[in-house]
């Protein structure tokens, strides 16, 4: 039953990963997350490029978390 769990865990990750690459929103899928598959989520959609980012309405809620000196 843990694996099932773990699977739908990945998959929700996967396609959250999906559509925040493509600049498309995914913050339906968080509430789906564990605290540990939202925090790479998080790291994830930091590390996309600003213009990316600004697409959807979490990339810009985690963009201020970001340092300014670290923005490019």
């Amino acid at each position: 039953m843990y694996n099932q769990y773990d699977q739908l865990q990945s998959h929700t990750y996967i396609e959250a990963t999906k559509l925040a690459a493509a600049g498309e929103e995914f913050s339906h899928l968080i509430k789906l997350m564990t605290p540990d598959y939202a925090m790479r989520l998080k790291i994830f959609v930091q590390n996309l490029p600003e213009s990316i980012q600004a697409k959807t309405i979490y990339g810009r809620a985690v963009s201020r978390d970001i340092p300014t000196s670290k923005r490019k």
